[in-house]
């Protein structure tokens, strides 16, 4: 799922519960030092973003793009269903590999990305997100801005926050137009999971997903402030 309201990005992934070392995509293992931990943590992996791929929407990075954006990945905080005021744990290791294609000849580079989530503090979310994980609808949700978009069908560049009006008449009439996000800022991560509430009960995870990324970003907020709030909610815990 991809979608691009207001000022940001977010795309949406599965993402799965790593158990035992053995359970970290290889690719990362290799670079990542595994040692006991708090027994509370919940550990996920899963893919945080795909470059070279036009998606369905028309969005696509470059593998430049991505470089140049993993840095800022590290260390963001992790919330649950976009309640970006808590967070629940912070991103902890990121890994640019390469995922098959179709095609035995191409393949697409992807950032993946390892969360730690402080089960003790939220034993709720903790549970329901073991739930998830065991029905396979467990699922990272990206929040990004960058630098700018790029046009691919007449090449010209925008600010990244340009309305329709202000960009070229293919990114104005269509917003699937293709379109590049060049030189991303990654500012954290979402874990989506059906919500244990009887009105959702019905709701597929994309649905929720869709729904839950609408509502937290059409709201009225201050994006600084609404940094600031989350990173003065890690400090305190």
């Amino acid at each position: 799922m991809f979608e691009v309201i207001g000022d940001k990005f977010y795309a949406t992934a599965q993402a799965y519960i790593v158990a035992e070392p053995q359970d970290i995509p290889r690719e990362m293992a290799a670079d990542f030092d595994w040692k006991p931990t708090n027994t509370s943590f919940i550990w996920i992996a899963g893919r945080y973003v795909q470059a070279n791929n036009l998606n369905n929407n028309g969005h696509f990075w470059s593998f430049d793009d991505l470089k140049a954006g993993e840095d800022s990945i590290l260390h963001t905080p992790v919330n649950a269903l976009h309640n970006w005021e808590s967070p629940i744990g912070t991103v902890v290791q990121t890994k640019m590999v390469q995922r098959e294609a179709s095609s035995e000849s191409e393949a697409f580079p992807e950032i993946q990305a390892l969360s730690v989530v402080w089960g003790a503090n939220f034993p709720e979310i903790a549970h329901l997100i073991k739930t998830a994980h065991a029905d396979e609808s467990l699922f990272y949700s990206m929040e990004c801005i960058s630098e700018s978009k790029q046009c691919l069908n007449c090449e010209r560049t925008f600010p990244f926050a340009a309305t329709a009006a202000e960009t070229c008449e293919h990114l104005g009439a269509d917003p699937n137009a293709p379109r590049r996000f060049i030189n991303p800022t990654f500012l954290g991560a979402a874990l989506i999971f059906p919500p244990d509430k009887p009105a959702w009960r019905d709701a597929t995870i994309t649905e929720v997903a869709k729904e839950l990324t609408r509502q937290y970003a059409t709201r009225d907020h201050d994006p600084v402030t609404q940094w600031e709030a989350a990173m003065n909610a890690v400090v305190h815990l």
